[in-house]
């Protein structure tokens, strides 16, 4: 995309071509129109330029879960609107702040809409600092192709996972699931919706990425839920979130292939208790 100038063209930033297709999504939103666009893609210097827009960073929070805006702070100012938006990563507690100084005029016309669009665009620039690129990839390959991007993986997966060894960290961590499995059911909670909420949480495509720290981690997580009845609540009510997210997220889930650890004979294996 380019602007012509003095029979030359000028490339315009690709900054310049977000916010002009965020502009009229938040436009849209206000008026009640359908949001049509989720990505944007163009050719600049001989490269592909591809993004999510305000809508598809959105839908990639919705589909992550977790995600949640904490605080909205905004200034009025003689030509502009500031806004400041802090966003929070439950699963990681991490958090981001986002800003915007949109202008109170449109070209030489006065914006209805500069303080909306100055609130969204903030909580779109924090949104997106949590976003993992698993997710954003998966967002940006279904809109983008129509599909999701899960059988490429699942070619990258297969080849990786027949040289690796199973951790003793894995171990521990499967032994405590299995022993959680039956109070899991209880509550409705499947084996996809487990691993889906594990995923999640240590921002992994799919198990096979998940490091040996990892596996560590998820073991802690999981004993302590195990001997303390608010924690495993807790948990409990993280993994139904996520699965209510997911469930309004148009984009489909990533295969997990099934994996498998040893238990020690080169002739025997089990399943993953989840």
């Amino acid at each position: 995309m380019a602007e012509e100038s003095n029979n030359e063209l000028i490339p315009v930033p690709e900054y310049e071509v977000l916010e002009k297709v965020d502009d009229q999504a938040i436009i849209q939103m206000m008026t009640g129109q359908a949001i049509k666009d989720y990505v944007y893609s163009f050719k600049q210097g001989g490269k592909v330029v591809e993004g999510l827009t305000l809508a598809g960073i959105n839908e990639a929070a919705n589909r992550r879960g977790g995600i949640e805006v904490d605080s909205i702070e905004y200034t009025e100012r003689e030509q502009s609107w500031l806004a400041v938006a802090k966003a929070t990563d439950s699963f990681t507690g991490s958090s981001r702040y986002g800003a915007c100084e949109q202008p109170k005029n449109a070209g030489s016309r006065p914006d209805p809409f500069a303080f909306t669009k100055a609130i969204h665009k903030a909580q779109r620039n924090a949104i997106k600092q949590l976003l993992p690129v698993p997710v954003i990839k998966e967002v940006l390959n279904y809109y983008l192709h129509g599909k999701s991007s899960g059988s490429t993986y699942e070619v990258l997966e297969s080849s990786a996972s027949q040289n690796d060894n199973v951790t003793n960290a894995q171990k521990a961590a499967f032994s405590v699931a299995s022993k959680l499995k039956p109070r899991f059911d209880q509550h409705a909670i499947s084996q996809n919706d487990f691993w889906n909420y594990v995923k999640r949480c240590y921002c992994v495509e799919t198990r096979n990425d998940m490091t040996e720290m990892h596996w560590t981690q998820l073991s802690a997580e999981l004993t302590a839920a195990g001997r303390t009845p608010e924690l495993f609540n807790e948990m409990l009510d993280r993994i139904k979130k996520l699965e209510a997210a997911v469930a309004v997220s148009e984009v489909p889930e990533t295969p997990d292939p099934a994996l498998s650890v040893e238990t020690g004979n080169s002739d025997a294996s089990t399943n993953t208790p989840f």
